[in-house]
């Protein structure tokens, strides 16, 4: 028997084998041996074990005591292996190893061309620990080149406790999980409750959820939902429908917003979706319907707040170098919200192109809109087809250091057809725009935000614009229809940007603007860390009105880092110095262990509402969050809510949660709610 310190057992592949002592070939086994700590490693794979034999004639490497094997496909633990270096195959006993998110446990495994076998095997959620939900299979296949997984005679248990069986399973591994989710809780309206639900990721394209939940006193909800996103070379689609019925038994459900008594079959539906088949195309479409006012309201209450008006339309649009082509329908949602239909609208833009070989560039906007305006309970209230022709030719003037002026022209010409006389008008606008920029560079440094130079960029802008009529014919019959709600932001100007303009007349504003960008480098990236833009209206006239409300609006953003940032806008009546608009928010991330988030919105005298919400993580398995909403004019609090999140082990996630709601009689409550999240199979 010879000693050799590491010897190339195989020159095709360069494979070594080496141990803490020297490798002995034995002459007349014709086998190398390596002990202890024997290590086997190749382009292929890497094998760790107490002790490696090679046998150089059959090609078979023998490996036992605290085996590691590592090929690039798969990982496993051993208490031994025979491998066969060149077809991959193996034979192992008592193994441990991993298909993510899957950890497997199996007293025998075995390889044989490209098909993984595991007798008797248990099969845990990321990690083995006590009393988590696990698979027990008496067999089980892997067939690593078509993906594929299947099992027979599968058990449920949750610890050492069986609660089910299965006959087999078939399925790819790929992208798929399982979670699931257990509720219980208390909520005045609605009585005692007990839900569950579980997600299902099919292939890497499609979830699968769905939800059930019995309420004493209410009945039983079905809630199923789809979700699905999928991207192929330069297409990308994506979206959702989310659902739920219900047969209310409750002794009072109330009437609806109309007075009607609520009817107990009760459902809803929210669907959406956003697609880009190709670069150039873009198709999305939004669907929500209620079958009475209050469904969504009862019984998806966290959710309310986002979807208190349904909205359905459809939409396609085409995106050119530098115009766009878009077709909008929007159709009424349900038949007790009063509703804007535009069946259809079709509009065209051409971005600011240079004309010819001028120093003018002009834009073009066409649309044409078929509305119809409908009450409460879906009757025709006023209906137009309008035609909204757009014009605008501006050329800028470069003064030198930064000054830049830029007058403009624009016409707009509307034409409404209706029943009845019809009418048109169009609008002249003169412009008039003086904008200064200057920018500067620091030279300052700061590891901790990440910050190399600064750069400011500041401009100063006055802007003026004229509107006048040009002719008008039964200007007066025009339905108002198409009109904008309260602009909580900073106002349009320009003649071409009013989008609903059914209102539109003539006027006069000269406005002030400061704004402000300072960047830095993050590595080879440019970085925004702040802006500031403040805006004043030093003049507003409008045709009978005279002198309205001149306004002043300011935006503050501030990211210096991932982990801090500071947003806020603030729009005031600055004649009579009343607040249109006030909201600010800030959030702080503490690495892993605190979030805090601060918000503040007050929108003219119906909201003035402070919000914030914490969350501090005591260690990697429980963690505190609270939210509460603060009403400053009513000096009252009309939500707020504690939890307590403990991630019993990879499997099970624990939260108690009370949460307090005030406010209109369906609101007025306070819930009580245990569930558990089971991340499964």
């Amino acid at each position: 028997m010879g000693q050799i310190k590491n010897t190339i057992i195989h020159d095709s592949n360069k494979t070594i084998l080496e141990a803490e002592n020297e490798v002995f070939f034995d002459e007349n086994l014709e086998r190398f041996i390596a002990s202890p700590n024997a290590v086997l490693r190749s382009n292929q794979l890497l094998l760790q074990a107490s002790r490696i034999e090679y046998d150089r004639n059959a090609g078979i490497v023998y490996a036992q005591g605290k085996v590691i094997l590592s090929d690039g496909v798969i990982r496993l633990l051993a208490s031994h292996i025979n491998l066969n270096l060149i077809t991959g195959d193996f034979n192992s006993s008592k193994v441990k190893f991993m298909i993510y998110p899957w950890a497997i446990e199996s007293e025998k495994l075995m390889r044989e061309n490209y098909t993984i076998q595991g007798l008797n095997s248990k099969v845990f959620f990321l990690e083995k620990e006590k009393n988590q939900p696990s698979l027990r299979f008496r067999e089980l296949k892997w067939k690593e080149e078509e993906d594929m997984l299947s099992a027979e005679n599968i058990s449920m248990q949750i610890g050492d406790h069986k609660v089910g069986w299965l006959p087999s399973f078939s399925g790819r591994t790929k992208h798929k999980t399982i979670r699931h989710n257990l509720r219980a809780g208390k909520k005045s309206n609605l009585g005692w409750y007990l839900g569950t639900g579980g997600k299902w990721k099919l292939g890497s394209t499609i979830k699968i959820n769905a939800d059930i939940t019995a309420y004493s006193q209410r009945g039983v909800l079905l809630s199923p939902g789809i979700e699905w996103e999928s991207s192929i070379v330069e297409s990308t689609y994506s979206g959702s429908v989310k659902s739920g019925w219900i047969n209310d038994q409750g002794d009072f459900r109330g009437n609806d917003l109309l007075g009607s008594p609520i009817d107990s079959h009760r459902s809803f539906i929210r669907a959406h979706s956003i697609n880009r088949p190709q670069e150039n195309w873009r198709v999305a479409g939004q669907f929500e319907w209620n079958k009475d006012s209050e469904v969504y309201r009862d019984f998806q209450r966290e959710r309310f707040p986002e979807n208190q008006w349904n909205d359905s339309f459809g939409e396609i649009t085409y995106e050119g170098i530098n115009w766009t082509i878009s077709s909008l329908t929007r159709w009424p949602a349900n038949q007790y919200e009063s509703t804007i239909e535009q069946i259809p609208n079709l509009r065209i833009d051409l971005a600011p192109t240079r004309l010819a070989n001028t120093k003018f560039y002009n834009n073009v906007a066409v649309e044409f809109s078929s509305f119809r305006q409908r009450g409460n309970i879906g009757e025709l209230l006023q209906k137009s087809n309008k035609l909204d022709l757009g014009y605008k030719i501006v050329r800028p003037f470069r003064l030198g250091n930064g000054l830049i002026y830029s007058p403009h022209l624009s016409y707009r010409r509307q034409d409404y057809s209706m029943d009845g006389p019809n009418a048109n008008r169009s609008m002249g606008e003169w412009g008039n725009e003086i904008r200064y920029e200057v920018s500067g560079d620091y030279n300052w440094e700061n590891a901790t935000w990440n910050i190399d130079q600064i750069r400011h960029i500041m401009g100063f802008s006055i802007s003026h614009r004229k509107v006048n009529r040009m002719s008008a014919d039964q200007e007066s019959l025009i339905p108002q229809i198409d009109n904008p709600f309260v602009e909580l932001n900073l106002r349009p100007i320009d003649l071409m940007d009013h989008i609903e303009a059914d209102g539109l007349t003539p006027y006069e504003v000269v406005r002030l603007g400061w704004e402000n960008q300072f960047l830095t480098r993050s590595g080879e990236q440019t970085r925004r860390i702040a802006s500031l833009h403040f805006f004043q209206d030093l003049y507003h006239k409008k045709e009978n009105d005279g002198d309205i409300a001149k306004e002043f609006f300011a935006s503050l953003s501030i990211q210096p880092a991932p982990w801090i940032s500071f947003t806020g806008q603030s729009k005031i009546n600055s004649d009579e110095g009343k607040v249109i608009r006030n909201s600010f928010s800030a959030q702080f991330i503490d690495g892993t262990v605190n979030t805090l988030e601060v918000g503040y919105f007050k929108y003219l005298s119906f909201s003035d509402q402070w919000r914030l919400s914490a969350k501090h993580r005591w260690d990697e398995r429980k963690s505190f969050h609270t939210s509460i909403a603060f009403e400053e004019e009513s000096n009252t609090i009309p939500y707020w809510q504690t939890a307590v999140e403990y991630n019993r082990s990879a499997a099970w996630t624990w939260i108690i949660s009370v949460t307090g709601r005030k406010g209109t009689t369906k609101e007025n409550e306070t819930e009580l709610a245990l569930s558990t999240r089971i991340f499964a199979f």
